[in-house]
């Protein structure tokens, strides 16, 4: 598996890998040519030249970003993708400069692995969509310029 930033002709097959938890409720939609214009924006796991899992920094405001759109394919579930994506995203925030990094989530104990804690976004306040509005805030102080745990090879920006 190797982690790499994504191009906009990877928008069809992020699109997919998001709509496997949009019906449920655990992500929100995005459009192809949303993915495809914010492509520098999003991290997939490739295996075997297949898209098996991809995530969405958003620069949130200064100093603050959001793990939006964590999707890891039924397939490749259980074999550490989606850890793959959550560490490779906090390389990339704290090489972009970001000091918190925060996620919105039902999933309270993943998060938890990764240091992520319960925390009030004062900035979420105007903006919760109905769907996010009853999830868990998971906040996460990133050491800029630290050290950053090795998740394998990449070659993201």
């Amino acid at each position: 598996m190797r982690i790499r930033g994504a191009k906009p002709n990877d928008a069809i097959a992020i699109r997919k890998l998001v709509e496997q938890y949009v019906g449920d409720g655990t992500l929100l939609p995005r459009s192809e040519s949303f993915i495809a214009m914010h492509a520098d924006h999003f991290l997939v796991a490739e295996e075997k030249g297949r898209l098996i899992g991809c995530v969405h920094l958003d620069e949130y405001a200064p100093s603050l970003s959001e793990l939006r759109s964590l999707a890891v394919d039924a397939a490749a579930k259980g074999r550490g993708v989606g850890r793959a994506l959550v560490l490779a995203t906090e390389e990339l925030a704290k090489r972009r400069g970001c000091a918190t990094l925060f996620a919105v989530s039902n999933d309270e104990a993943f998060f938890n692995r990764f240091g992520f804690q319960a925390r009030h976004i004062p900035e979420l306040d105007r903006e919760r969509s109905e769907v996010s509005r009853y999830k868990g805030v998971f906040a996460k102080d990133l050491a800029v310029g630290g050290a950053v745990e090795d998740t394998g090879p990449k070659d993201y920006p």
